[in-house]
């Protein structure tokens, strides 16, 4: 991994590549666990030169890029070390630690905030990819006809994320051509995860039929206001390059679902309940 020449942080001092391999082994500790997961498959970080490290793997991982280069944020070894210390011996973690001035080394700087209102960034004219923006202020607005009205009289730009009835804003852009509404696929999903090391969810059978008994399209249509685009793998329809549009799909379809469970060994009591397979066996522990 080699780090673009010339960076800095925002208080001047420049980004090294001992900043990177502390932002990287500071989660194999105790005191940021949210970001453990994302490093544990790192098995060594070496310093090569000023601005070049050596990634060593413990595994093989297509992933590495996405799920460890892209999750973990840089952060400035002098500012955090003396924080991570100072938890030492203590049970709180990183994520109690609240700084009054983030330091980063991106496009804006931190200008200051608001709690519960507002935060305020200004551009970091030293950066690579300085930002034609001067300054950004980002507002919390929880009531939608409050941002609607904001967004009209010219308070607020734009609304990042709309929660409100489309046809609500569809009415109020149609009013004023000022405002224009883009609707675009994100590369995020919602998505239901099962333990597939446990009965019944480790039969590859069960897990379709569930699949097919779950109205995609009226969860999109309630709960996304019909603005959800359903996903047909795990890669979103917006990652084109990487997107496989050809995966076997399981629409909704209760009595399909049904006759795959009969195939697959399952029956119902008199009272409607799922039996297992009669060759297949579950036991729960009571939890103590």
């Amino acid at each position: 991994v080699t780090l673009r020449p010339g960076m800095r942080w925002h208080d001047g001092t420049p980004v090294t590549a001992d900043d990177v391999i502390f932002s990287f082994m500071a989660p194999k500790g105790g005191k940021v666990p949210m970001y453990r997961p994302c490093v544990a498959n790192i098995a060594d970080i070496k310093k090569l030169t000023p601005t070049t490290l050596r990634f060593t793997l413990a595994k093989p991982s297509a992933a590495f890029l996405t799920s460890t280069l892209g999750k973990i944020n840089l952060v400035p070894q002098h500012v955090w070390a003396p924080m991570l210390q100072s938890l030492e011996g203590k049970k709180e973690n990183a994520e109690s630690l609240q700084e009054k001035a983030p330091v980063g080394s991106g496009p804006f700087k931190f200008a200051g905030w608001t709690r519960g209102q507002e935060v305020v960034l200004e551009a970091n004219p030293e950066h690579w990819a300085a930002p034609k923006l001067h300054r950004w202020i980002l507002r919390t607005v929880s009531n939608v006809e409050a941002a609607l009205g904001g967004l009209r009289n010219g308070e607020i730009n734009f609304l990042s994320d709309y929660l409100g009835y489309p046809a609500v804003l569809a009415r109020v852009s149609s009013q004023d051509p000022r405002i224009t509404v883009i609707a675009s696929t994100d590369i995020g999903m919602q998505f239901i995860a099962y333990n597939e090391r446990r009965p019944p969810f480790s039969d590859a059978d069960f897990r379709r039929a569930l699949s097919m008994v779950i109205d995609r399209n009226m969860i999109r249509l309630v709960a996304y206001k019909g603005y959800g685009v359903l996903a047909d793998s795990p890669v979103s329809q917006a990652l084109e390059f990487w997107h496989a549009p050809n995966l076997p799909q399981y629409a909704y379809n209760v009595a399909a679902a049904r006759d795959l469970l009969v195939k697959a060994g399952y029956e119902w009591d008199p009272q409607g309940h799922l039996l297992y397979p009669a060759s297949q066996t579950e036991t729960l522990e009571v939890a103590r």
